[in-house]
């Protein structure tokens, strides 16, 4: 199964049961993972679009973007109480930081009592994983050692989010009697879409599964995924 075609089935599969996902006012936690999934799902529908028209070179920005998403959203579905207060904290402390800089009239947020905190996704992710650990779910990568704030985090800084030596050259062609400049670059070294769509389904997971929910169909289509990926596809194909 190509990555396209996994992810164009994800979305439509998660839209069709988007307006069951209702709950009682003030189930934060059930809320802002169910808000988090349709966030993970605009940002893939935003990394189809650019691959369509090709702007592959650019998909990376969002992947980061999407895995950020992921990892909130299932810190503060599974964390309880206190992931919820330091998500907010997160959001008090960058909206001070720019009232202060822009010197605006303080707003709601300096009404906030608790803590004031900037997310560590590092530290974050590693908190993520352990309590996925906790609920039976192995979090063992094929590389020790190596985990999804190295790969989607740190990768994406450096090859696709910064302006650095990596992006910005990426735009210059090359020859051996001049240089010039081109506006489309070389495509990515690999396709950016497999982890953000296996991370929109393991999302889902743990959504419906707060609504009374199945993801059946969506873990088909991950293991078909999976499975296209770790196998030859064979040419023409």
């Amino acid at each position: 199964m190509k990555s396209q075609d996994a992810a164009t089935q994800v979305l439509k599969l998660i839209a069709a049961e988007a307006p069951r996902l209702r709950c009682e006012p003030n189930a934060l936690a059930k809320s802002f993972a169910a808000a988090g999934l349709m966030r993970t799902c605009a940002l893939l529908r935003g990394m189809l679009v650019l691959d369509d028209s090709g702007l592959s070179e650019l998909t990376g920005i969002l992947a980061r973007q999407h895995w950020e998403t992921w990892l909130v959203s299932l810190y503060t579905l599974l964390g309880g109480e206190e992931a919820i207060r330091a998500v907010a904290a997160d959001n008090v402390y960058w909206q001070r930081k720019l009232e202060k800089s822009l010197e605006l009239e303080p707003s709601h947020q300096s009404q906030w009592t608790g803590s004031v905190v900037k997310l560590n996704y590092r530290a974050l992710s590693d908190c993520v994983l352990k309590l996925l650990e906790d609920r039976g779910e192995s979090t063992a990568g094929p590389v020790q050692g190596v985990t999804g704030y190295d790969i989607t985090y740190r990768f994406q800084s450096t090859m696709s989010l910064h302006a650095n030596i990596s992006t910005i050259t990426s735009h210059i062609a090359y020859g051996p009697d001049a240089w010039s400049v081109t506006a489309d670059a070389p495509p990515p070294l690999s396709d950016q879409l497999p982890t953000p769509v296996l991370h929109t389904v393991h999302l889902a997971q743990y959504a419906f599964k707060e609504f009374g929910l199945t993801a059946d169909a969506l873990e088909a289509v991950a293991h078909e995924l999976i499975k296209s990926q770790s196998s030859p596809t064979p040419d023409g194909v």
